[in-house]
């Protein structure tokens, strides 16, 4: 939580910010966590260290990507922040494994793959070309370099080669696909018939004594769970950012004391011609181009020809406009000394030999306050909330550490509410208490055993609360005659569903004995159904008949009939129903009948085939690994 603030902090203001914040650690003796002894490490994979920073970074995508699933906010009672911790730091670590063996392996990216890999992406392209501006403008938004996210680009492309690598080794038979897509597309007629529980009651097996027996022996089914009250102070990142009052003077002054960051930046639009330093003739075949421009041949005509740089060669060599900080330095060095018109000559770069040439310059400027105003007041905004989240933050850590026993000091440095939740358990509550994070915290040791005050517990909607318990339950066992009305519905129940049961299995009996199932629905033909056809995938082909999934299940699990036989079996429902199933015939679709979805059984197959062979190989990386793990630091 307090990473994740320091990760979006930015600037001088945010490092002085920080500073504050560890001086009353420093004081409590835990001086460590910010400073003297280096980043926290999470885990250490064969040396390679994994920053706890990068945990808190893949916990806040894993977190995002589920609250996607549900819609944008995921559901309380699936909101456990140590399980998505501890499965991004598993992630990493897998990430790390895989890494390291491609690169033992001597897997690498080429510069052109990766170029190929940025000119695919949809946000990079306007009118279904690759806009070099729309690149860079985007990568600045984002506050990246061009340098960084070509090596994360890198680095994504040698995984994946590595992956597909691992799972293009667990090769599909044809044949098996085959065999798979006769096995889903399978055919089995069947009659079966249902006795429901609900037709068997047996109210006299329930008396007082059998009431009383259950309750002397099932004393657990009866007892209620321990439950808690607890008091807590929320922090709320909203509330805090709609207190905050800025002035038009306020966001004046902003603007004048940060106006290095509202000054758009020199640009210069590049052409260049590239030929790649893979040959021995590299540099020989840049200097007669170079020779040839000079001797008036046209730059964009060359650089059509000749240029080896796929993403502007097709444009005469045009790079567009270019800022510091977006190429190559030694490349940016050259641009950037050169007068407007001029060529230079030939540089050589880690991607190979340059012509470049400098068509247009577009000087620095400061931008108007009206055209940026109302970027300068959410700067000012986001800072000033930010400001007072962190002190926020500091003033009820530090008041609720030095003060376990109480929060009435936090509540009086934070200006906030001391709260009360109602009653809940360890399994659900209401309010804050549906949090699953907010009852671990108060179900732990130090603050149902000890009576502390607890550790900051984040909330999905950014919030943190620390609590402390207000009342507590013991678990008791309800008198007899409380529950005696429960008890006597679970006996009539149990009991009715032994009798369905038992008429199964006397039906059962009597099919064994040469008795068809005819004749049982020509007496009862209100729950029997007869010679129905049914497919593993689709169910029943007669549109009106139903089959409970439990019923189905069993009916592919029984073994094909021989001969003239049949296969019967019976299996218990859902609510105590019984069932009777007779399996009269098995057919097994062959491969041309199914043609139509074989390919589809083949990539359903070579899914899992490939899939498996990861994870056996993710297995027998980890076995060979040194890894540690230090949990204790992410808390």
């Amino acid at each position: 939580m307090l990473q994740s603030i320091r990760d979006k902090a930015t600037g001088w203001l945010a490092y002085v910010i920080i500073g504050l914040i560890a001086i009353p650690f420093a004081l409590w003796g835990l001086g460590e966590y910010f400073g003297g002894a280096g980043p926290l490490v999470a885990a250490e994979v064969n040396g390679a260290e994994i920053p706890v920073r990068l945990v808190h970074q893949e916990t806040r995508a894993q977190r995002e990507e589920i609250a996607r699933m549900f819609g944008g906010e995921i559901p309380a009672d699936l909101f456990d922040e140590r399980a998505i911790r501890e499965a991004a730091l598993e992630a990493l670590i897998e990430r790390e494994l895989l890494r390291q063996a491609a690169e033992a392996a001597g897997f690498r990216a080429s510069e052109r793959g990766v170029v190929r890999e940025i000119h695919a992406i949809p946000a990079f392209r306007e009118n279904e070309r690759f806009s070099p501006e729309r690149y860079h403008t985007l990568l600045q938004a984002q506050r990246i370099s061009p340098g960084d996210f070509e090596r994360d680009m890198a680095q994504s492309i040698v995984l994946a080669q590595i992956r597909q690598s691992v799972g293009a080794s667990g090769d599909l038979p044809m044949a098996r696909a085959e065999e798979f897509e006769r096995l889903r597309n399978q055919v089995r007629v069947a009659s079966w018939g249902i006795f429901a529980a609900a037709e068997f009651d047996r109210p006299d097996v329930v008396d007082e004594a059998a009431v009383e027996a259950f309750y002397n022996d099932n004393p657990e089914r009866f007892t209620t769970p321990e439950r808690l009250r607890i008091e807590y102070l929320r922090l709320d990142p909203a509330a805090l950012e709609a207190a905050v009052d800025i002035t038009e003077e306020d966001v004046r002054e902003h603007y004048e004391i940060n106006a290095q960051r509202y000054e758009e930046p020199e640009l210069r639009r590049v052409r260049q011609i590239l030929v790649q330093d893979d040959a021995p003739d590299a540099e020989s075949r840049i200097r007669d181009l170079r020779e040839r421009i000079d001797d008036g041949e046209d730059f964009a005509e060359l650089a059509a020809e000749y240029s080896e740089d796929s993403l502007s060669a097709d444009r005469g060599g045009d790079m567009g406009r270019v800022a510091r900080g977006d190429l190559d330095r030694v490349l940016e060095t050259v641009i950037f000394s050169l007068p407007e018109d001029l060529v230079s000559q030939p540089v050589q770069t880690r991607l190979g030999w340059h012509v470049v040439e400098v068509t247009e310059i577009e000087e620095s400027r400061r931008q108007p306050f009206a055209e940026v105003r109302d970027e300068v007041e959410r700067d000012l905004r986001d800072r000033r909330a930010e400001q007072r989240q962190i002190q926020a933050l500091d003033d009820l850590l530090s008041q609720t550490f030095e003060n376990p026993d109480s929060l009435e000091p936090a509540a009086a440095a934070t200006g906030l509410e001391i709260r009360t939740t109602d009653w809940f358990t360890r399994e659900s509550g209401d309010g804050v208490a549906e949090y699953r994070a907010v009852r671990q915290a108060a179900f732990g040791p130090a603050v149902r055993r000890d009576g502390r005050n607890s550790e900051a517990v984040d909330l999905p909607d950014g919030s943190t609360i620390v609590l402390r318990l207000e009342d507590r339950e013991e678990p008791f066992v309800r008198p007899l005659e409380e529950v005696a009305g429960e008890i006597r519905e679970i006996l009539q129940e149990d009991a009715a569903a032994q009798a369905a049961r038992e008429r199964g299995q006397e039906v059962l009996e009597a099919l064994a004995d040469d008795r068809t199932v005819a004749e049982f629905a020509e007496e009862e033909p209100q729950r029997w159904t007869l010679s129905a056809t049914v497919n593993r995938t689709t169910g029943p082909e007669e549109p009106d008949v139903e089959l409970p999934g439990t019923l189905m299940n069993r009916l592919f699990q029984l073994p094909a009939p021989r001969d003239d036989d049949v296969v019967t079996d019976g299996v218990r429902l859902a609510d105590g129903d019984f069932a009777v199933v007779v399996l009269e015939s098995v057919r097994m679709l062959e491969p041309s009948e199914a043609v139509a979805d074989l390919g589809r059984a083949a990539d359903d197959l070579q899914v899992a085939y490939s899939g498996e062979e990861l994870r056996a190989y993710l297995a027998w990386l980890e076995s060979e690994a040194n890894i540690r793990r230090f949990p204790e630091n992410l808390e």
